[in-house]
């Protein structure tokens, strides 16, 4: 009964036809040929899996209490245990992609103090590009590499979230540079380049051109070089592009898209966005309302790089990103039930069938302490 829970859970966000022609567990070369993901063979490639972190605090401890040479070793024996857990087709398990987080828990300097422009994730002040590549070397590229020997496809996204406003020719850009400047130089990133994608950025809010103003090419003006610094240092694979408001706003790419090739859009999406929600079900609105907001999906393949939901549980709550109430749930960022707005983004999916998808956290997939303690995988939140 749990391996039948947690499949139809998986199922709900499943695009029929990617597993017959690709066999699960294997990871061949991906490449973009239109507004599809393709393997060497042609088959065309839908990825579904989840996101993490490798953080102390955010991975609850499980590992140890500081990001540092000592904990290295934990960390990387936790993640393999999360890799087994959520390709465990035994026990229902399917995912076959994993968004990894190169957490600033590792890439600052716990010497340097903040200049106290921005806070939280945001505060790129105490970055280190000298801890980047050590912890590249020792800890984020073993992740990866431990991932694709599982069977999952790597996305990799940078060192904490955007501010809420960047600047092309700005600081941000300029740190986004130095990052995956130093990731695509990585000669064993490059030779998984196949395997491993980049996503640029996590959740720019506003994006503004070199004059400082919020113009259609803005997105280009900011994410072009970055790409162009990437593919100069011999990245061949695919470039995952976000866009403003959150990752919801692509409306700039339609007119100002991103040259080059095999390149994706990294999408965000919650319950509320996009015209859906428990009590908005119309699923061809909020096709039309994603389409709108993200014209790229017609020419690129898109991945959604963030989604959870789970219902409302009575207590308290707390305010999301937009300044809005969400009702308490059952952990998840966003409330929603599987039956109403769930059906509506299985729609989504299955209506343009070129979109992949990360939940937003392993712990949205299945129960971490269980599988841990037990073996057992089951589904999150039974």
């Amino acid at each position: 009964m749990k391996q039948a829970i947690l499949s139809a859970i998986f199922g709900l966000c499943l695009t029929v036809g990617a597993w017959a022609q690709v066999p699960f567990g294997h990871t061949p070369p991906l490449h973009v040929d239109g507004n599809q993901l393709h393997d060497p063979q042609g088959n065309t490639v839908v990825l579904h899996g989840v996101m993490d972190t490798p953080s102390p605090y955010f991975n609850s401890w499980r590992w140890g209490n500081n990001a540092n040479d000592a904990h290295v070793d934990a960390c990387l024996q936790y993640f393999d245990k999360l890799y087994t857990a959520i390709t465990d087709t035994t026990q229902g398990a399917f995912a076959n992609v994993f968004r990894l987080h190169l957490d600033p828990c590792w890439t600052n300097d716990p010497d340097k103090k903040s200049d106290g422009k921005e806070s939280g994730e945001a505060d790129i002040s105490r970055f280190s590009a000298q801890r980047l590549e050590k912890y590249l070397r020792s800890l984020y590229f073993p992740l990866a590499r431990k991932a694709v020997g599982h069977g999952l496809y790597v996305v990799m996204r940078p060192p904490g979230v955007c501010p809420k406003t960047i600047q092309a020719g700005g600081e941000y850009q300029q740190y986004l540079m130095t990052v995956w400047d130093i990731v695509s130089r990585n000669d064993s990133v490059r030779k998984y380049a196949g395997q491993l994608s980049i996503e640029l950025a996590n959740e720019p809010v506003q994006v503004t051109d070199s004059t400082g103003q919020e113009t259609p090419q803005a997105l280009q003006q900011f994410f072009q070089p970055i790409v162009n610094k990437i593919r100069a240092n011999g990245f061949t694979g695919i470039i995952w592009v976000p866009g403003s408001g959150w990752q919801s706003n692509y409306r700039g790419y339609a007119t100002y898209p991103i040259r080059g090739y095999n390149i994706g859009y990294a999408v965000h999406d919650y319950p509320g966005w996009y015209g859906t929600s428990d009590s908005q079900t119309d699923a061809e609105n909020g096709i039309r309302q994603f389409h709108e907001a993200v014209p790229v999906v017609d020419t690129h393949p898109v991945i959604i790089t963030e989604v959870d939901w789970s219902p409302e549980k009575p207590g308290a709550g707390h305010y999301n990103e937009h300044g809005e109430w969400v009702p308490a749930n059952y952990g998840t960022w966003a409330t929603a039930s599987t039956s109403k707005w769930g059906k509506t983004y299985k729609q989504l999916l299955d209506h343009y069938g070129n979109i992949s998808m990360t939940l937003s956290g392993t712990g949205c997939y299945i129960d971490i302490d269980h599988y841990l303690s037990t073996g057992t995988v089951r589904p999150a939140f039974q």
